[in-house]
């Protein structure tokens, strides 16, 4: 998930969420919302002081839980131009990657890679044969192509069949397509 996408959930719903399965206990739980709370203030270091000031947790506790934290690896402090930072950065990057685990199953995020590297064949192989980089258009058409599960040998050797033609066009390529795919419809082979 990148970080555009990731900045658009909910950090504090999504804590409270997975807090559980990150073997999170709700004194950690809570030492983490106050710690976005006052970066979000614009604190960038972040102390056992300033938690203190608002929290009814007890000093021990809150260092208990900051070095339990910080051992987790979910927060880090950083010095950030010869100034002291605390950033829960790493807890976020853990959640978001939870988030993702629970709606896409393995085979949906296995079945992604699988597409995007198809794609990535596709529109090399498209640009390496037309000479260029491909306009929204041919990037359109080429796109249907892979989201209807048009195998990928079909789609790289109509792009074959069309240059070996001289009619390098992606209107002539889909025709090429369809054709083949009707072929093998015929043959009895199922079409993806």
């Amino acid at each position: 998930m990148n970080s555009n996408s990731a900045s658009a959930l909910n950090f504090s719903y999504l804590l409270l969420d997975f807090y559980k399965t990150l073997n999170i206990n709700e004194q950690e739980l809570v030492v983490i919302l106050m710690i976005d709370h006052l970066r979000k203030q614009e604190n960038e270091f972040i102390t056992k002081d300033e938690l203190l000031l608002k929290m009814n947790l007890s000093e021990k506790e809150i260092d208990q839980a900051m070095t339990s934290l910080y051992k987790k690896k979910y927060i880090e402090f950083s010095f950030d131009l010869g100034k002291p930072s605390t950033s829960i950065k790493p807890i976020k990057k853990i959640l978001y990657k939870k988030f993702e685990q629970s709606i896409f199953t393995e085979e949906e995020i296995a079945n992604k890679k699988e597409t995007l590297q198809k794609r990535e064949t596709v529109f090399d192989f498209l640009e390496k044969t037309f000479g260029r980089q491909l306009t929204p258009i041919e990037i359109s058409r080429a796109d249907e192509w892979i989201n209807n599960d048009v195998e990928e040998d079909i789609i790289i050797n109509s792009i074959k069949d069309s240059a070996l033609s001289n009619r390098l066009s992606i209107t002539y390529i889909d025709r090429l397509i369809i054709k083949k795919m009707k072929k093998e419809d015929n043959s009895g082979n199922a079409i993806k």
